[in-house]
């Protein structure tokens, strides 16, 4: 049942959701290197997925991959932690401000993600925190989230994360 609670709420904190322009200013020069969601997974479990993947709805982020299928778990690849990266996403937002604004969310692997049984594992999910609120639109458009990696995690109600990005640019997925 908690589960069952857990994906509506996805869901329904989903229903229009995606990012517009960008609220937040990037640090001059920084180069924030492209990152796969394989590259969350810790190497030791990178050959343990499960047998049945969500299905894609578009795979154009590679979504019926490695990374969609493994088994839930919190562990983390260290070398990640504190790195600069650059990876393409969904938004589950985690919390709704005026003007279809938030400064919070859960970025997710692949789309439909809040409906998929299971969810996403911990290590594939990554919470976004921004210092200035971003605006937002569809859920169903994809997303680049540039900043700050941490090896740190979060829970909410909606779910948990084994990885937290403090970010500093959000744009459309192009």
């Amino acid at each position: 049942m908690k589960k069952a609670r857990w994906m509506i709420a996805l869901c329904l904190a989903g229903v229009a959701l995606s990012v517009a322009a960008p609220s937040a200013t990037p640090p001059a020069k920084v180069d924030w290197p492209m990152v796969s969601w394989e590259a969350l997974l810790p190497p030791s479990q990178r050959n343990a997925a499960n047998s049945d993947p969500p299905a894609p709805v578009h795979d154009y982020l590679e979504e019926g991959g490695v990374a969609a299928t493994q088994n839930g778990s919190f562990d983390v690849n260290p070398k990640l932690d504190r790195s600069p990266v650059r990876i393409p996403g969904f938004v589950v937002p985690l919390d709704n401000l005026p003007n279809n604004q938030v400064r919070e969310f859960f970025l997710v692997p692949y789309f439909g993600a809040c409906i998929h049984v299971p969810p996403p594992p911990p290590n594939q999910i990554v919470y976004v925190k921004l210092t200035a609120p971003v605006t937002v639109g569809s859920m169903y458009d994809a997303v680049w989230v540039s900043g700050t990696m941490h090896t740190e995690g979060k829970s909410s109600r909606l779910g948990a994360s084994a990885y937290t990005l403090d970010a500093v640019k959000v744009e459309p997925y192009q």
